[in-house]
């Protein structure tokens, strides 16, 4: 795996967004259409129209012109840019007046004339309302232009014709407008996150075509929760639309823009390599004064979108993990990795590390332990169990790797533990793992194979994981509950705390993060309004990342008698803990 760290060192036109078809491979098949279908007509017209042989000749002759000009424009779908598209639209209106001009007949050229309202939907439906503006107002005017200068076509017969293409081009250019207000943020003009999935699929699509190199950048604005707070919310809103337009006017026409999330933007650039978006994501950081986290990844032949989408928010996770304001490459030159995290489960090649809770009252005497996924990969050596887990999750493997991490986790303290008989194993799982109405029967399953006692094992949920609060999880935690399985809130103080979600979320323990104790200046009072939560809800609190005795010590002032971190013992395998 690649990894960049970086300090601060076709555009999709915002004003005129085209519709939500406007990507390359579906365009060009829907213009290849336009024109066959164009050329189907005119080569019956041609046939059948009662006009001399020379007319018929040329009438034949611009109907497989358009036959063959749809061949082509299939053939180049995914090269041809938006603006080859126009270029062929208007060359069509070019021809399509050039053939009317030949028809001797008032009712020939009134047929072919009626193909100007096709022209105007096709346009409104595939390009940008400028574009598609532009050629309307083309065929309109070639319309009107035949029945001046055309002594074969009446005057009065444009009038129905012309107004009937102008309505049809206005009317789709409405209907698109709306669908395309679906899928554009309001408040910036860029792609939604709806819009930018599916501009990513589409992209993906266009690159399996082309061999087109392709890659994402997500960034994510570090502490806008305090930006927002210290300049209102308005303010937080100027700053938002100002970062958009900033980096917008960077990217160019190379790639897509963007607000994928309330503090987190996306870009897809066409054609680069990682390095070459690393460059562009570190340009972006320069663009604006606020601090960002970045992750940023290629496209794999093969990826699919949730894939591809995946490794890139891993990269910034780990962007976020090292103390965020920095660009993490997770790179996807790696053969096969979901494979290998298959095999590996498969194989049984992770196993876990332990960390201990300890009682500080007892003279910080271990209770019980906390299970880490471990992977030693060889050619991976650096790939963070988070990594491990975002990958398991987007790849529908983490019900398997969660299984696999319980039983080892419980095989492993008990062949270790010595006369430790009231050991409790902790282990994570994830809202998805919950989300299976299969999951409790599941784990008991394996204890009872096991013969692990209910009793001694806890499950961690992170606070941030807000699937956990869905209906299905929490019946899944219940039962859990039900069954002597203690549940632990993971990471608390560090995402959505709050009373109602305590409340709701059947559990006995909080976890609370290290950032809470990090600053031992400012920790008493959020010790004491959590002791107090604790308290009212009647839930044992173990305070994590504890590095230092005086954190130790201020715990203890606290009435707080449970505790994890470094200070005590870093994650180590069974052997060496328990040896």
């Amino acid at each position: 795996m690649q990894q960049f760290v970086g300090r601060r060192g076709t555009r999709l036109a915002i004003a005129g967004l085209p519709p939500t078809v406007l990507q390359r491979d579906v365009m060009g098949r829907t213009t290849a259409a336009f024109f066959f279908f164009i050329g189907l007509a005119g080569v019956a017209l041609g046939a059948a129209m009662p006009v001399p042989p020379g007319n018929r000749a040329i009438l034949l002759a611009g109907a497989v012109l358009s036959i063959v000009l749809s061949v082509v424009v299939a053939a180049l779908r995914a090269r041809l840019s938006p603006i080859g598209h126009v270029a062929s639209i208007v060359f069509a209106v070019v021809v399509l007046t050039a053939l009317i001009g030949q028809s001797p007949s008032v009712a020939g050229d009134v047929a072919m004339a009626s193909l100007y309202t096709c022209v105007a939907c096709h346009a409104a439906l595939m390009f940008s309302l400028r574009n598609s503006a532009l050629i309307t107002a083309l065929a309109v005017a070639s319309c009107v232009g035949l029945a001046v200068f055309d002594p074969d076509m009446p005057w009065w017969s444009a009038i129905p014709i012309a107004t009937a293409t102008a309505l049809i081009g206005a009317g789709v250019s409405l209907v698109t407008a709306v669908a395309r207000a679906a899928v554009i943020d309001h408040q910036t003009g860029l792609l939604n996150r709806r819009g930018f999935d599916f501009a990513i699929e589409a992209e993906i699509n266009t690159a399996a075509a082309s061999g087109d190199e392709l890659a994402l950048i997500l960034l994510d604005l570090d502490g806008f929760k305090s930006i927002n707070d210290d300049l209102g919310r308005s303010g937080g809103d100027r700053l938002i639309r100002d970062i958009a337009t900033r980096w917008r006017d960077e990217v160019g026409r190379v790639g897509i823009v963007s607000r994928y999330g309330g503090d987190e933007f996306a870009v897809l650039v066409r054609g680069t390599s990682e390095t070459a978006a690393a460059a562009l994501a570190d340009r972006l950081r320069s663009a604006v004064r606020t601090a960002c986290s970045v992750g940023v990844t290629g496209w794999l032949p093969g990826d699919t979108v949730s894939l591809f989408i995946g490794r890139a928010d891993v990269g910034l996770f780990r962007a976020k993990r090292a103390g965020g304001d920095r660009i993490v490459v997770e790179s996807s030159r790696r053969p096969a990795l979901v494979e290998q995290i298959r095999d590996a489960i498969r194989e049984g090649a992770f196993h876990v590390h332990f960390q201990p809770i300890v009682r500080l009252s007892t003279g910080n005497g271990t209770v019980a332990v906390e299970a880490l996924v471990r992977w030693h990969s060889p050619p991976y050596p650096d790939i963070s169990p988070e990594g491990i887990v975002q990958l398991a999750e987007d790849n529908g493997l983490i019900a398997d790797l969660g299984r696999l991490v319980l039983e080892e986790a419980c095989t492993e303290a008990e062949r270790l533990r010595g006369n430790r008989s009231e050991m409790i194993v902790s282990v994570n799982v994830s809202g998805a793992e919950l989300g299976d109405p299969a999951y409790c029967e599941s784990v008991l399953a394996t204890l009872a194979r096991l013969a692990w006692s209910p009793e001694r094992l806890v499950l961690e949920v992170t606070e941030r994981d807000m699937a956990a609060d869905s209906p299905e999880a929490i019946r899944q935690l219940t039962r859990l509950r039900s069954a002597g399985i203690r549940i632990a809130i993971d990471d608390f103080g560090s995402g959505y705390s709050s009373l109602a979600r305590i409340a709701a979320l059947p559990c006995d323990i909080l976890k609370i993060d290290r950032a809470v104790i990090a600053d031992v200046t400012t920790a008493p009072p959020l010790l004491d309004a959590i002791t107090a939560v604790a308290a009212a809800f009647q839930l044992a609190v173990i305070v994590e990342g504890i590095e230092t005795a005086q954190q130790a010590e201020l715990l203890a002032a606290h009435g707080i008698d449970f505790a994890q971190g470094y200070y005590f013992a870093r994650p180590q395998p069974a052997a060496e803990l328990f040896g």
